[in-house]
């Protein structure tokens, strides 16, 4: 019966993803798969990840083969809730589901999944908005060298519940270089009047890295504006930071050089693809993207430690914050969680870097969806 089966598609990781490929297969055919659990490693052209189940049910047939392309959407497994399936019904179920792929009309996923720009201040900020409208609102912002695409695990999940933002910061990724002074202060008021532009009247805001400072700056000068902060791996918890990161990262002119680099960030650097490297160093190239850098990189060290401390602040914060570190992260030490209050929801992640988003992403979102629920 068609009913028992549960089709499993490549997923879209980002706005740019196409296509992607198995390869390995982490269950057989005939495991029990629970929901969220990883049961397939997949590439794209930028990472290599595990992919965790979207639902629950017995691996019944593998739809794709290791190495080969297979497009966004198209099956990838087949899933049941019995082993007692005959192979003549398994063929007409993945026929049919076939016939229906070919025949839908193919949406441009430039469109339906494009970012905007607006103005804030006189620089043009590049986003990208998911979800409805009219649920809660979450902001998430990166950290340094990043840009919204490093949410590509997580915006479009959480946009399931919640109406999702995500932008490049001024001086990264699409949005404008051409400013003399950045500061915390400067980031997080471009956050504030980003959600005024919007309309958007209250926030749950996600920062990573320096994404986490600016989100808890946000929340110690909008009060009224922020609901909740999420922080991963944030920057003003404590004084130690991987100073040559910041300067390596900049400096890094070839693909071998800032692949070095990147790797630092990472548990397990294999997520780390050619195409990702090469996407950096594109927008690394912009005109403007060092020198901007170069300034931000000045407003987060100061002698090789960190020059922002929020310690008192977030200890004194009366909205819910959750924390969230990798166990193994080489950029910012966890033990940077000893200086907070018992009030603060912390979970530290194993065998997971400064990338927690990235390498544990079904795990995060698990934890912000409970936060905000």
């Amino acid at each position: 019966m068609s009913e028992n089966f549960i089709s499993v598609t490549m997923p879209k990781w980002g706005l740019a993803m196409k296509e992607g490929s198995v390869i390995k297969w982490l269950k057989e055919v005939g495991d029990e798969i629970k929901k969220g659990e990883p049961f397939v490693e997949i590439e794209t052209e930028k990472v290599v990840n595990e992919f965790d189940s979207p639902e629950e049910g017995i691996l019944i047939k593998k739809c794709a083969d290791l190495d080969e392309k297979i497009p966004v959407g198209s099956l990838l497994a087949l899933f049941s809730n019995t082993k007692e399936v005959s192979e003549n019904s398994i063929e007409k179920y993945i026929n049919n589901f076939q016939e229906n792929f070919k025949n839908t009309p193919e949406t441009n996923s430039d469109e339906t999944l494009s970012s905007k720009k607006i103005n804030i201040n006189g620089f043009e900020i590049n986003y990208l908005q998911l979800g409805n409208s009219n649920s809660k609102n979450i902001l998430l912002i990166h950290g340094f060298g990043g840009d919204l695409n490093n949410w590509m695990f997580n915006q479009e999940e959480l946009s399931k519940d919640f109406n999702v933002f995500s932008l490049d910061l001024p001086g990264h990724g699409l949005s404008s270089k051409n400013f003399k002074e950045i500061t915390v202060f400067h980031l997080s008021e471009t956050i504030f009047e980003f959600c005024k532009s919007n309309n958007i009247e209250k926030v749950n805001l996600i920062g990573h890295s320096l994404g986490g400072g600016i989100a808890l700056k946000c929340a110690i000068d909008y009060s009224k504006l922020v609901e909740s902060i999420t922080l991963i791996s944030p920057i003003g918890l404590g004084k130690e930071i991987e100073s040559s990161y910041l300067e390596g990262f900049i400096s890094a002119d070839s693909r071998r050089e800032l692949k070095t680099e990147l790797e630092k960030l990472y548990f397990d650097s294999s997520i780390i693809t050619r195409d990702l490297v090469n996407e950096v160093l594109k927008i690394k190239r912009i005109d403007g993207s060092i020198n901007s850098l170069e300034l931000i990189k000045n407003e987060i060290l100061h002698n090789g430690n960190q020059k922002n401390n929020f310690i008192d602040e977030i200890n004194e914060i009366n909205i819910p914050i959750l924390l969230i570190w990798g166990q193994e992260d080489r950029i910012i030490p966890s033990n940077h969680i000893n200086n907070l209050n018992k009030e603060i929801t912390i979970k530290i992640i194993p065998k997971c870097g400064h990338m927690a988003h990235i390498e544990k992403s079904q795990e995060v979102n698990l934890l912000i969806k409970e936060l905000l629920n």
